[in-house]
């Protein structure tokens, strides 16, 4: 199965490919309504801002808003492009995009998102300790 990253880096070494596994799976479980499986890649301690809250996000607002979310909005398809990890230790920097084309009682659209991700190394997986995305201007309605 090819995942949801149809090109990533071929130069990436074990780590970086483990880190990006671990970005795919976070976002299979999201895509499939997998909630409490989601969940469990994000840190106790995750801070982080995302394009939906005009507050920091943690770890108990994400289990909300996630929950809500997966209710109300289908993944149609969804692309996930890395442009960057770097691993220093036991965190790992990540910058990404993900395009997706989404459906809800609105109806459709199309959303590009920016990620910059700071994963932490624990003993079963990767998990994120923070997070901060923003919509790209190319979001459209369709």
């Amino acid at each position: 199965m090819g995942g949801l990253t149809s090109n990533k880096p071929k130069h990436w070494n074990e780590a970086q490919n483990n880190v990006w596994q671990c970005v795919e799976d976070h976002w299979n479980h999201l895509i499939n309504k997998r909630v409490d499986d989601f969940i469990q890649y994000i840190h106790d301690d995750m801070v982080g801002y995302g394009h939906e809250s005009p507050i920091p996000v943690d770890k108990p607002w994400l289990h909300k808003w996630v929950g809500f979310w997966t209710k109300s909005t289908d993944i149609v398809i969804c692309e996930l492009r890395p442009i960057d990890i770097r691993i220093h230790g036991d965190i790992a920097i990540l910058q990404y995009l993900i395009f997706t084309i989404e459906k809800n009682v609105e109806g459709g659209k199309r959303v590009i998102r920016r990620y910059t991700m700071t994963w932490k190394k624990q003993p079963e997986r990767w998990v994120v300790i923070a997070s901060h995305n923003n919509l790209m201007d190319e979001t459209l309605r369709g």
